[in-house]
This record gives C-alpha cells, sequence and structure tokens, in this order.
C-alpha cells in the first residue's frame, strides 16, 4: 500500500476581513466586516448576541438606468446626513420577532447601504448585516449615530 503526503501551507481567510470594538449605547460593542466577492457581511454584537440579519441588495441601486451618474446627496454634515438612500430595500431574513427591532435594523441596513454606496457608487454586492443589539428599540438617534460610526471605522 503506498503512502501519501500531503503538503500543508498556511493561508489567509480567503475573504478580507475587519474587526472592531467600541462603545456604542453604553455598551462594548463589537463590529466585523467580511468582503466576500458576492457579499459584504457587517455583524454588529453586543453582549454577545447576535440574532437578526437582514440583507440588502446593493445592485438596483447602482444600476438605476434613470441615473446612471449616481445620486447626489447631501453633505455629511448636514442634518440628515444618516438618511438611508430611498431606492435601498432591507429585508428581514432571520430573527425579526420584535417589531421594534427589525424597524431598527432594517434602518441600520439601509443606512449603512447607502454609506456604502456613498464611498463606492459602482458597488454591486449583496449587503448581509447580522445585529445583535442589546436593546434596539430604545437607543434613540445618539445610539445609532454611535453603530454607525463604528462600522464605518470597521469598512
Amino acid at each position: 500500500m503506498a503512502s501519501s503526503t500531503y503538503d500543508v501551507h498556511p493561508a489567509p481567510f480567503p475573504a478580507a476581513s475587519k474587526s472592531s470594538s467600541g462603545v456604542a449605547t453604553n455598551l462594548v460593542t463589537t463590529v466585523s466586516t467580511v468582503s466576500f466577492s458576492d457579499k459584504l457581511l457587517i455583524t454588529i454584537s453586543q453582549a454577545g448576541k447576535l440574532a437578526h440579519w437582514v440583507h440588502v441588495p446593493l445592485a438596483t441601486a447602482s444600476a438605476d438606468l434613470m441615473n446612471p451618474g449616481g445620486m447626489q446627496y447631501h453633505s455629511m454634515d448636514s442634518e440628515n446626513a444618516l438618511l438611508p438612500r430611498h431606492d435601498l430595500t432591507a429585508t428581514t431574513v432571520l430573527g425579526g420577532t420584535k417589531r421594534e427591532d427589525e424597524i431598527v435594523g432594517q434602518t441600520l441596513a439601509t443606512t449603512l447601504a447607502s454609506a456604502i454606496l456613498m464611498k463606492r457608487p459602482r458597488e454591486e454586492r449583496l449587503l448581509v448585516v447580522g445585529l445583535g443589539l442589546q436593546d434596539a428599540s430604545g437607543m434613540g438617534r445618539s445610539g445609532f449615530e454611535e453603530i454607525v460610526g463604528l462600522v464605518l471605522d470597521c469598512l
């Protein structure tokens, strides 16, 4: 019986990834991003939770035939800088048992998708956002902005 030998070579994970932690809504929040060739995965976790998953197709927004040059948006210093684009639709994939958390999750996902498209207007991957927020319904505007800031720092 012939013996086979295999050469094992260490290789990095096949997709670029990044993670960071910070404080949002007075809780340690961990954000990670993984850039696959067909998807951009973002997870946001507080207290070890990850219970709600949402996806936003970016290809339909970047392929807007009525506006091939991309949309011109308000500057980032305006009061409405965190408003999501109107042409993006977030869909809950998993979780969503609490209506308030579902609304926050979908709004957060479309806001992040808008920020990604502002940075990379030709982005066409599917954005998948996994959320595990301790109290999504009670976070308020400042907490929302803190979480968006943590994610933007990780992109």
